[in-house]
């Protein structure tokens, strides 16, 4: 905006001598017609497109009619403005999702005077915007400021209050897949940006629009901006934009005992109202990295600089996104995470971080001399030849608002009529003559005046800001697991120690029975033995065929840590020859994610269903896991066990002895079963009936005592019987009253 918030200026009939100096935009001020000659320190220089002559030539805003000239003294252009700043340092720290964590803010408005020789007074002094600050009146007013260094500043500090949205966005992505490169894509990067912005930007600031049509012109304008943005990041980075969810931009998960070729990008956006100058990004490589190579950078100059990358840029515009990419290699040989480095920002700016503070208005007075130079013409008395001067006596650069001259015949008529677009600047030592008028009176005119003017001022706002941001680790993935088979239903305790060693100790061949329907009982454990969170993980097991066939979803156990949960049946899956057993999302299931140094066991029969002599089953069994957001995929595969089938009959032989022992009626019964046959025989029983008339005890081995066939009987389970191996259980019996020793030959 103008420098003293004047509207823009109808084109002139004439041409203008004083202009905007486009050549020197960097140190031009914002009033037209001034540059910066030291800067910073108040001393500005005068603009004249015609600067062989010391005479400026000034017309009506309105007419274009001459109206006056500048004499400048000794053809100087120069002069002091009074200072007007707004210093604020600015700390942000941040995380790396760029949330604001902290902000320390310090806030100065000084009001100054630069000059040695002129004090200033009377200044009046209006801000915009103060909502975000602690300043309690928008309008200050100091009477005067002198020219020694205790007295000629004015200064009072601010802070910020309430919600304050950070004006430099930086965000680091980092992606350990191959693709990273083809992920951190600018398009992708700007959508992110959207998102962050929203997220960081309060509802209630965000401008509406009630005119449709603008809206829409609005839009479409960003649109264009946008799309030309799209094509010049493309230049540098290639086309971009790939069909990803908005979480698959980062991933950091590494697999262990892997070279692992980590992408970096950097990006930034400023929220600033004017660019922002000097930024500086410094990257921390830590020790764990190693050939870092830069990629690109759409904007400034990127280097190595030792352990850190060094980012800078001597001039970000508002609202541009600028993107650093590079690349390092990092190997992990234990579960350790890895540290990827912190991030400092630096940067000056010109527009405050006070959500727009601003200086509205500003008037100031200092040493000054005008007149009205009244003199009779030699040839016709009583006619007067008058003009009105001013002069700038000061060191300042003085802003004429209003030079009124009023007949004193007339107190409503003007003899000169000045408005504040009609005359430049004046610099230090110049005089502003008006045009002459002609006046008739035998009296020595008294005329009555009105002059208005200003200390002209420099507004500065001085920016100088610092963001710092945490760094992430890359955790390290990582999954071992071990397979038991058993013929029974139940497991050992070491299938815990197997899966985190990931070695199986009980991997012999596993034998069941041909042309019989055999259930082999199998346990898969995995270990999440890195220090990533798993989200999915996928249990495959293959090559099952109509002899060994796998079980039904229903016939699933599965136990984390221990403890049984439910799966659904959609987890589980049978395709052609494959079992597969999948666990997605677990983010957001019951259960949470797989964490470091938990177990998950899955138990399910495989039916081995008639096979045939000397059938094998030997199959591949793959873990396969993945962290969030997502990076390369684990692969573990654990060793098997084979199931063989055997083509063994059962053959045993069982055999009752009754031997006299002691006196009549006593009897000793010898009861023998030998296994024949080449496999173990399982679960035998053996039985014995006592007749009636005998009393029995004195066993060799404890019998379970039954009735099962009428009598008492005496009964004996054998759990095994190796091939070869004979058994022999005895017990005695003694006769009672009316006996019949034949009565024990019966064997069942």
């Amino acid at each position: 905006m103008p420098l003293f918030g004047k509207e823009e200026k109808k084109e002139k009939k004439k041409v203008k001598t004083m202009g905007w100096d486009e050549e020197d935009k960097e140190e031009a001020l914002e009033a037209e017609g001034l540059k910066r000659v030291e800067m910073d320190e108040g001393r500005v220089e005068l603009i004249d497109r015609d600067s062989t002559t010391p005479v400026i030539e000034t017309y009506d805003e309105d007419t274009g009619n001459l109206e006056g000239q500048i004499l400048l003294k000794d053809g100087n252009r120069q002069g002091l403005l009074a200072l007007v700043k707004i210093i604020e340092e600015v700390n942000v720290e941040q995380n790396h999702e760029a949330d604001i964590e902290s902000i320390k803010f310090n806030g100065k408005l000084n009001v100054e005077n630069p000059s040695k020789n002129d004090r200033i007074w009377d200044i009046d002094l209006k801000l915009k915007n103060i909502d975000s600050t602690d300043l309690e009146s928008e309008e200050i007013d100091i009477v005067e400021l002198g020219t020694d260094d205790d007295n000629s500043i004015d200064s009072r500090d601010f802070k910020l209050t309430g919600e304050v949205k950070n004006q430099l966005i930086v965000k680091e992505y980092i992606n350990t897949l191959p693709n990273a490169d083809e992920i951190l894509n600018p398009k992708d990067i700007r959508n992110d940006f959207e998102r962050i912005q929203a997220k960081s930007t309060d509802a209630d600031s965000v401008e509406t629009l009630d005119d449709e049509e603008e809206l829409i012109e609005e839009f479409e304008v960003d649109l264009e901006d946008e799309e030309e943005d799209e094509e010049e990041d493309d230049e540098i980075f290639g086309n971009g934009g790939t069909d990803v969810e908005e979480y698959s931009l980062e991933s950091y998960a590494i697999p262990i005992d892997k070279e692992n070729r980590v992408m970096f990008a950097i990006a930034m956006k400023s929220l600033f109202k004017k660019p922002i100058k000097k930024v500086t990004i410094t990257k921390k490589i830590p020790p764990d990295f190693s050939n870092i190579s830069i990629i690109d950078n759409t904007l400034g100059r990127a280097e190595r600089d030792g352990d850190k990358i060094v980012w800078t840029i001597d001039s970000l515009k508002p609202e541009n996104i600028e993107i650093l990419k590079f690349t390092a290699n990092v190997l992990a040989r234990t579960i350790d995470s890895k540290k990827t480095g912190k991030i400092e920002a630096t940067y000056e700016g010109t527009s405050s971080f006070a959500e727009g503070l601003e200086v509205d208005k500003f008037d100031a007075y200092t040493r000054n001399k005008f007149y009205v130079e009244t003199i009779e013409r030699d040839e016709e008395p009583e006619v007067w030849d008058c003009k009105l001067v001013f002069e700038n006596t000061s060191d300042f650069i003085l802003h004429l608002l209003n030079a009124d001259v009023y007949s004193p015949e007339d107190e409503d008529k003007k003899l000169v009529d000045v408005d504040p677009k009609d005359v430049p600047a004046l610099p230090s030592g110049a005089k502003w003559f008006s045009e002459p008028w002609e006046y008739e009176s035998a009296e020595i005119p008294e005329f009555r005046k009105k002059l208005e003017f200003r200390v002209m001022p420099d507004f500065q706002t001085i920016v100088n800001g610092t963001i710092a941001i945490s760094d992430v680790e890359l955790s390290v993935a990582s999954i071992k697991g071990a397979v038991v088979y058993s013929l029974k239903d139940e497991f050992p305790d070491k299938i815990r120690e197997e899966a985190s060693s990931g070695v199986s100790t009980d991997l012999e061949v596993i034998n069941v029975p041909t042309f019989r329907k055999k259930d082999v009982f199998a346990s898969l454990s995995i270990h999440n033995n890195g220090s990533a969170p798993l989200n999915k993980i996928t249990i495959s097991q293959s090559r099952f065929t109509d002899e060994f066939q796998p079980p039904e979803s229903d016939e699933v156990k599965v136990l984390w840590d221990d403890d049984e949960i439910d799966i659904s049946p959609d987890a589980i899956s049978v395709r052609n020859d494959v079992l597969e057993i999948s666990f997605e999302d677990l983010r957001d299931a019951n259960t949470g994610m797989f964490e470091p140094d938990s177990v998950l066991e899955i138990q399910y029969p495989i039916h081995c269903v008639k096979p045939t002599k000397d059938a094998r089953f030997e199959s591949d069994i793959t873990y396969r896991a993945n962290t969030y957001p997502l990076s390369q995929e684990l692969e573990f595969m654990p060793d098997v066990p084979v199931i063989e089938a055997l083509h063994l009959r059962r053959k045993f032989r069982i055999g009752k002895e009754v031997i006299p022992v002691g006196g009549l009626g006593d009897y000793k019964i010898i009861l023998t079963v030998e296994n024949i046959g080449e496999m173990t025989l399982e679960s035998l029983v053996l039985m014995d009936k006592v007749p009636d008339s005998f009393e029995y005890g004195d066993y060799s081995m404890e019998p379970e005592i039954t009735d099962e066939v009428g009598e008492d009987t005496l009964k004996w389970t054998i759990d095994t019987l190796e091939s070869g191996e004979k058994l022999e259980v005895s017990y005695e019996i003694s006769g009672k009253g009316e006996y019949h020793p034949s009565e024990a030959q019966l064997a069942l």
